[in-house]
């Protein structure tokens, strides 16, 4: 099957400074004034698409700026199954852990089965970057 990146389509989840909530709480300490900005675009390519029966297919856009002094991010999380990041535009910071890895335009990020970790874009342009991982019987995410 060929899919091409500027005709990516699938269910789109936008989610709102306000909706970056991970255990109960916001991830950033204070999103007054920022609550209904875009924090990122999730895009999943539906398997009906892709023909892919183990394997989940996801662009990923981190839109730039800060919340406050906090650059934008992702809310960390581990999933149960290896991924690969493909980033297509952009710069920013993937975490794993305590660890941090500047990442770009180029890079392919390798992430373990229940490895944690939060992507942060501290560019001046989105972070654009395609996720492939492993299909699960229970929900993909981990502490989401």
């Amino acid at each position: 099957m060929k899919v091409n990146i500027k005709n990516f389509k699938g269910k789109t989840s936008r989610i709102r400074v306000k909706d970056a909530i991970k255990d109960g709480k916001n991830i950033y300490k204070n999103i007054k004034g920022f609550e209904n900005e875009i924090n990122e675009v999730l895009i999943d390519l539906p398997s009906k698409k892709s023909g892919l029966k183990k394997l989940l297919v996801s662009m990923n856009f981190l839109y730039p700026g800060k919340v406050n002094k906090e650059f934008k991010m992702t809310r960390g999380h581990k999933h149960n199954a290896d991924e690969v990041y493909l980033v297509l535009e952009g710069r920013g910071i993937i975490v794993f852990g305590n660890k941090k890895v500047n990442i770009k335009k180029g890079d392919v990020i390798t992430i373990p089965a229940n490895k944690y970790h939060r992507t942060i874009n501290n560019g001046k342009k989105k972070l654009v970057f395609l996720t492939i991982f492993g299909k699960h019987r229970q929900s993909h995410l981990k502490e989401y």
